[in-house]
């Protein structure tokens, strides 16, 4: 039980501060389908940290990037989403199954860790606080303050 506390602590810290770079008036971005044509879809083994001490949550990562610049994220547990982000040209919004509700705003996005994924492994640099390394045929994105990481393998 001590694992599914510190899950839900972790998606509420992750909500919170989210929330002052949202916007309650804006409405959610158009649901994606990633079988439309534009989509390219990656699909790898990962582990989330959510924070130091926390524990590691090992599920799927799957990152759809569009042609026209949209990119769609999701990590999920055998087979149920845990963490969605969605980046739009008009917007960016995610969601956790670990807490109720949307979060969403305007451009930029928040420095959160699933708008600095646009590839598994991510293709460009993360914004500070997040660094990439790679070792091994593994990535991994850490925030130094935090302790948040995710790790992946390549494909």
């Amino acid at each position: 039980m001590k694992h599914r506390a510190d899950g839900r602590a972790a998606a509420v810290a992750l909500a919170l501060g989210l929330m002052p770079a949202g916007c309650a008036t804006r409405t959610h971005l158009a649901p994606v389908d990633l079988a439309a044509p534009g989509w390219s879809v990656t699909e790898t083994a990962a582990a989330w940290r959510p924070r130091t001490g926390a524990p590691e949550f090992v599920g799927e990562l799957t990152v759809a990037k569009h042609s026209a610049g949209s990119c769609w994220v999701q990590f999920s547990k055998q087979g149920l989403p845990v963490v969605t982000a969605q980046l739009a040209t008009n917007g960016w919004q995610i969601s956790s199954a670990l807490r109720a509700g949307v979060f969403l705003g305007r451009l930029p996005p928040p420095r959160a860790l699933w708008f600095q994924i646009d590839g598994a492994p991510p293709l460009r640099p993360p914004q500070p606080p997040w660094h990439l390394a790679t070792n091994s045929g593994n990535w991994r994105l850490t925030n130094d303050r935090t302790g948040e990481s995710l790790e992946g393998a390549f494909n």
